[in-house]
């Protein structure tokens, strides 16, 4: 278990290094303001003065990377360091170690690092690949895409590592009580949670039941305000609707963010075992490749279950003050919420559009409406069982509105229907709707970010189309 967690410590930081080195090959290094920074020697021009007069330094990948290694190995028992065979710079000469890795790095071109503990110390080198980016610095030493041309190094002192991991297991047990008291804590806020629920339910079913025996009452003592009665229920019915539906979200977010809260330990705790059991099994015999095959599978399943879990959890919680986003943000993370459904039933989903569009208001709120409108889409497919099904969104602006489209080929919206679809506890759903999604969705829109909601049949399906104003126009 150490020699795995110094393996990956030493790996993370070689990736790190490397992602660097990309970003600063990628605009063929990067000038730095500076007068205490001595050029590098081989670069030419090693500076140049900007129109004010100051000095700036030409810092390519190799020269930005001796100066973070020369950063690094201040540090007590560790030490970076790059290197080559073919050197350039006199100071990146390697030492013994080093360049019998480089020699190895050379005969077997696909290995991508190499690692041993010795007197000690931990010894990791990673090779470095040449791409198309190096060859404007190292394309006059003859090498080419694919070439090893070096590697980096990373050292650390065994010692030191292994009284941290102590620390980490004597944390275990300690770690262990608090998840026990932790989970008891969760079922009795849950057990809370739902009487208050209940007792809300009971109240709101008790206002019901009072508001019509006073509609019954005005009835008998005047007949003319009947139509009056009743249109005043009908808005009463709708803010209820609303709120119970808010109610429900809220709900919702609270009991998943509970959820993910105690899964996390667990999930962590379960990663810690496997990888205990993968060295025991390893000890005794098993195929190494298998158990890394085997727990890199296992591995990728928890952080998946993780995500899922961070995915629903932000999901239903709510704004509770508007606040600017990108509308593509959003449109993605209701279609993960619905991506697995969508597989399932060979529905093809497709997002156009590829720039940012800012606009104000309740994020979690423009979610579900799109949520909403995906997953009616989704039903009309797989009830009229469409061939090749598929759901187009279409995300663009112009001067000041966002404009948000979802397009599917499920056939349409009957004439008859268009001007009734987003009235309250209008439904085509045969026993499955409630008929108040689209109405709530067309709130949201219009009542909380000032927009608009409207559906017109196309030559193949329905397409709902959202416009909310945007972010620069609600500042003019």
């Amino acid at each position: 278990m150490l020699e795995e967690s110094l393996k990956n410590k030493a790996l993370a930081i070689f990736n790190l290094i490397v992602d660097m080195r990309h970003w600063n090959a990628q605009y063929e290094g990067v000038y730095v303001k500076s007068d205490k920074l001595e050029p590098n020697p081989y670069l030419n021009p090693g500076y140049i003065k900007s129109e004010d007069g100051e000095k700036l330094v030409w810092v390519n990948p190799a020269f930005m990377t001796r100066q973070i290694s020369n950063i690094a190995s201040q540090r007590d028992g560790f030490k970076l360091k790059i290197t080559s065979t073919k050197l350039i710079n006199k100071n990146n000469a390697p030492d013994e170690f080093e360049e019998k890795i480089l020699n190895y790095f050379d005969k077997n071109i696909k290995a991508p690092y190499y690692w041993e503990i010795k007197d000690d110390s931990f010894k990791f080198m990673g090779a470095l690949v040449t791409e198309k980016e190096c060859l404007a610095c190292h394309a006059h030493q003859g090498y080419k895409v694919g070439d090893i041309r070096g590697g980096i190094s990373v050292s650390f002192e065994v010692k030191d590592e292994f009284e941290k991991l102590k620390l980490i297991n004597e944390d275990k047990e300690q770690s262990l009580f608090f998840l026990i008291a932790a989970g008891i804590g969760a079922i009795l806020t849950l057990l809370i949670h739902q009487n208050i629920k209940r007792v809300d339910e009971e109240k709101i079913s008790e206002l019901n039941a009072s508001l019509e025996a006073k509609v019954n009452e005005l009835d008998e003592f005047n007949k003319t305000l009947h139509k009056k009665v009743e249109v005043e229920l009908s808005k009463q019915r709708e803010k209820e609707n609303l709120l119970i539906q808010q109610s429900k979200l809220a709900a919702l977010g609270e009991m998943i963010g509970n959820i993910a809260h105690q899964w996390r330990q667990p999930i962590s705790a379960v990663s810690a075992i496997m990888m205990n059991i993968k060295w025991t099994a390893i000890s005794q015999g098993a195929d190494k490749n298998f158990m890394d095959k085997t727990m890199g599978e296992a591995n990728e399943q928890l952080k998946y279950m993780s995500q899922t879990i961070d995915d629903f959890r932000n999901f239903f919680k709510p704004n509770k003050e508007k606040e600017i986003f990108d509308i593509r943000t959003e449109v993605r993370k209701a279609y993960k919420i619905m991506k697995a459904t969508l597989e399932n039933y060979n529905i093809n989903l497709q997002i156009y559009n590829r720039k940012e569009i800012d606009v104000f208001g309740y994020p979690n709120e423009f979610s579900q409406v799109v949520l909403n409108i995906i997953s009616n889409a989704k039903d009309i497919l797989i009830e009229k069982r469409v061939e090749k099904p598929k759901i187009e969104i279409h995300l663009s602006k112009d001067d000041a509105y966002a404009y948000c489209e979802i397009k599917d080929n499920g056939g349409g919206i009957p004439f008859e229907d268009l001007n009734k679809i987003f009235e309250p506890y209008f439904t085509t759903k045969d026993n499955s709707g409630t008929g108040i999604g689209l109405y709530i969705s067309k709130e949201i829109i219009v009542k909380h970010m000032q927009g608009t909601l409207e559906v017109e049949n196309t030559s193949v399906g329905a397409n709902f189309i959202i416009s909310v104003p945007l972010y620069e126009d609600l500042e003019a």
